[in-house]
This record gives structure tokens, sequence and C-alpha cells, in this order.
């Protein structure tokens, strides 16, 4: 074996590895975004439930009121 298959073998592995790193990164940055969109999407959800539930509230105080009117 010549010192030059030795030297593109070992260029040929820093390749793959730097590949394998950089694919792993773009996974895990489209991991990272995915779950920060998912938490935004739970935070504006909690938020439509709670305003539903105050709005309900709301509705069956004005029932009642209304029910005791007549």
């Amino acid at each position: 074996m010549s010192i030059f298959s030795i030297n593109d073998n070992s260029n040929y592995n820093s390749i793959l590895s730097q590949a394998k790193a950089n694919k792993e990164s773009k996974e895990n940055s489209k991991i990272s975004f995915a779950n920060a969109f998912l938490k935004q999407n739970a935070s504006k959800l909690n938020e439509i439930q709670n305003a539903n539930s105050q709005t309900l509230a709301r509705s069956e105080i004005l029932s009642n009121n209304n029910a005791l009117s007549n």
C-alpha cells in the first residue's frame, strides 16, 4: 500500500465524517424549529381555550340572569 492510497483513504473518511456531521446538524436544526413551532402553537391554543372558557362562563351568567329575570 502506498502513502498516497493511505492519504486518499484518510481524506475520504474525513470528508465522510464531515458530511455526516453536517447532515445531523441540519436534521437537528429542523427538529429544533419544529419543536419551537409546536410550542408556539400549543401556547396559542391554550390562549384560545382560556378565552373560550371565559366566554362560556359569561354566557352562562347572562343566561342565568335572564332566567331569573323571567
